[in-house]
């Protein structure tokens, strides 16, 4: 394996001699200079963003066979990733994913496309041959966009057409019977302009009964009222079906990874629209975004009987506006943008679980299970104020503040207060203000210095508030948000075309963490156990260094722990503990080579190496997952508009696990397959 690696290290010193002078004419890096909106909702380069912000652009995707938006994610500093049974890709934005809660907020198109009763995102769901680019900030952003953005927020932009009609059809065909068929068509005429994307996925997972089948429509129609107005549509349809595998035990695995001991089956159609309204003034910008979603899932688990299975059947409807108007006006004769808005969401779910009639294999479903059936809804309204204010030429103050009103209904089916025995509150409600202060310092045009403070919160997600329901009216406790404190400084440099640096150094606590809670060794629902504290420092370099090679290097420390007095099922005191599923150590690197190029011929070479080390299994820190290094490549040749590639992951054939835990001093694991090949092509036109 390091004979693999320092070939490619060796391949991409020697692929730069032919071209050195070419790194030393240019004195300017354009990736720092490249305009971001997220971390501010206002257009700022990423020097002169005052927080950690990371980009993925159209070109980035393509240099990876990324099945996934998880699986480009992956690469970027600050961000783990497990994926169980190899089709339900998770993301980790510093260490804070705890327990079944949810991830960052995601946006797609402004519009936010967290689903279901735990509030996740399906990210085999979004559209990646579409995207643009996609913009990550990590860490509380609550003070602009509430409290689903308490771990961070993912933007993701698709492609918008152009004056003229063109596309991108590709068809791909790899391993494990993967077959991914696409088409991409946009244009533009007059004030008009459109995209469509058409895509078809079937894949069969590296364990025996997984495999997943997608298909996803998606597209925008925009009509430019003015050159400064534009009125957008967008939709995103999915259709989905896919099985999953339980996790293995050692001597399970050992005996034979493929093997699947259990098994759960999902369909579920999901719909994604929304309306944007953008307008770009001299003196004011307006942005506004009306959504609605739909789900409809059916969801069985435990389908060979291990445990009893049961069926859920959700219905789900969620509709918001969201709205910032940015004043952009001097002040003291000094730049200064001055924004408001507001957000308005609403999220309601129809939840029918029942379970089998007896624990054997293709039972009926026979039993209402009234604890996690009903009617469950969650209410919220936000209003929030930001200012940025160029103190001096090259210093600015970014302050926002946030008022967030939330409030549940859960009208469970069953009468968790024992017909009034229990004090158990069905409509709990609350409200939360939350601040950032920023400051960002440029004493040269190629170094920007940088340093915040935020707060924000979560809220318990529905399937937080029925699951604990009984526990919590017998013991008389309401479920709180969760409280993200962080503090952050980083520095962004560009030395010249060859080093591009940002890094950035952060602490976090987080109060009145949910997680499972324990009395003398009895389960007690989920509570408001008490504080984890995650700090950690990222480094992400990159540059070109000449024409025939580019890279990128993405360093992640993290220490994440629990840093109060919190007892487990067997009585011990895990204050200290590492949290589990977050490595201390990863490594990402990319490595691209341009092989050849004339008139008519390109060739393309991109190298992956991703390296983690290991991550504790359970919260008593009983056991640790060892760390592992992966080396995935991809081979594109370009001729006139039809691109050929062959990509191999995981090249060295590596024997790991996509995810692994502890339980009840057990060690389960989810394998991941070995070496995969896919082949694809594609024409644009």
């Amino acid at each position: 394996m390091k004979k693999s690696i320092c070939a490619i290290v060796v391949a991409a010193a020697l692929s730069c001699l032919p071209g050195l002078v070419l790194a030393q004419e240019s004195d300017t890096v354009q990736h720092l200079d490249e305009v971001v909106i997220t971390a501010t909702q206002t257009k700022n380069s990423i020097m002169k963003t005052a927080s950690n912000i990371s980009v993925v652009s159209a070109e980035d995707i393509a240099r990876l066979d990324a099945e996934n938006v998880a699986e480009v994610l992956r690469t970027l500093p600050g961000i783990s990733y497990t994926n169980s049974s190899g089709l339900e890709p998770k993301i980790n934005l510093r260490g804070t994913k705890i327990g079944m809660s949810s991830g960052a907020l995601v946006l797609l198109n402004g519009i936010p496309v967290n689903l279901g009763k735990f509030g996740y995102v399906d990210l085999e769901a979004l559209p990646i041959e579409n995207i643009e680019k996609i913009e990550v900030v990590k860490g509380p952003m609550s003070s602009l966009y509430g409290g689903n953005a308490a771990r961070g927020v993912i933007n993701i932009i698709t492609k918008r057409g152009k004056d003229d009609f063109g596309g991108v059809v590709s068809a791909i065909v790899g391993s494990n019977n993967d077959r991914r068929i696409s088409a991409l068509l946009n244009g533009g005429k007059g004030k008009w302009d459109y995209n469509l994307n058409v895509k078809k996925r079937e894949e069969d997972g590296y364990q025996d009964e997984i495999y997943i089948d997608n298909f996803n429509v998606n597209g925008e129609v925009g009509y430019w009222i003015s050159d400064d107005v534009r009125l957008g549509g967008y939709v995103n349809v999915m259709n989905k079906e896919r099985s999953l595998a339980k996790s293995l035990t050692k001597e399970e695995r050992d005996e034979n990874p493929t093997q699947a001991t259990d098994y759960s089956y999902t369909d579920n159609d999901d719909l994604i629209t929304g309306i944007n309204l953008d307008i770009t003034k001299n003196l004011f910008d307006v942005k506004t975004t009306a959504y609605y979603k739909n789900r409809d899932k059916t969801y069985e688990n435990y389908l060979m009987a291990t445990s009893t299975p049961y069926l859920e059947e959700l219905e789900e409807d969620v509709f918001g506006i969201s709205t910032i108007v940015t004043y952009k006006k001097d002040l003291l004769n000094r730049t200064n943008k001055l924004s408001v808005g507001f957000d308005y969401d609403n999220d309601q779910i129809d939840l029918d679980t029942t379970k089998a009639e007896s624990k054997t294999i293709g039972a009926a479903y026979t039993k209402p299970d009234p604890k996690k059936s009903g009617d469950f809804t969650s209410e919220v309204v936000g209003v929030f104020i930001q200012d940025e204010f160029s103190i001096l030429d090259n210093l600015t103050l970014t302050a926002g503040l946030r008022y967030d009103y939330f409030e549940f209904d859960n009208d469970a089916d069953y009468d968790f207060s024992s017909g009034g025995t229990y004090d158990y509150n069905d409509n709990p409600d609350y409200d939360k203000l939350n601040p950032k202060v920023s400051l960002n310092y440029q004493p040269m045009a190629t170094l920007g210095i940088y340093g915040s403070y935020s707060r924000s919160y979560r809220p318990p997600s529905i399937y937080d508030y029925y699951a604990s329901g009984a526990y919590s009216s017998k013991n008389a406790y309401v479920l709180e948000p969760e409280t993200f404190t962080q503090y952050e400084a980083g520095l962004r440099y560009q030395h010249a075309t060859w080093l591009n640096i940002d890094a950035s150094v952060y602490h976090m606590v987080i109060d009145d963490m949910m997680d499972s809670a324990y009395e003398n060794g009895k389960y007690m629902g989920k509570q408001n156990i008490g504080e984890a504290t995650t700090k950690g420092f990222e480094l992400a370099l990159s540059g070109t260094p000449c024409k025939y090679f580019n890279y990128t290097v993405a360093y992640t420390y993290t220490d994440a722990r629990y840093s109060d007095d919190i007892f487990t099922k067997s009585g011990n005191n895990i204050k200290n503990n590492r949290l589990t599923k977050v490595p201390y150590n990863s490594l990402n690197v990319d490595l691209g080579f341009l092989l050849f190029e004339n008139d008519a011929f390109k060739v393309m070479w991109d190298n992956n190496i991703m390296a983690q080390d290991g991550y504790a299994m359970d919260n008593e820190n009983t056991g640790t997952y060892r760390g592992y290094t992966l080396v995935n490549t991809k081979l594109r040749v370009k001729y006139s508009d039809i691109t050929w590639f062959v990509a191999v992951d995981n090249l060295l054939d590596k024997d790991y696990d996509g995810y692994a835990y502890t339980s009840s001093g057990v060690d389960y694991f989810y394998p991941a397959d070995g070496a995969s090949v896919a082949v694809g092509v594609e024409y644009k036109f």
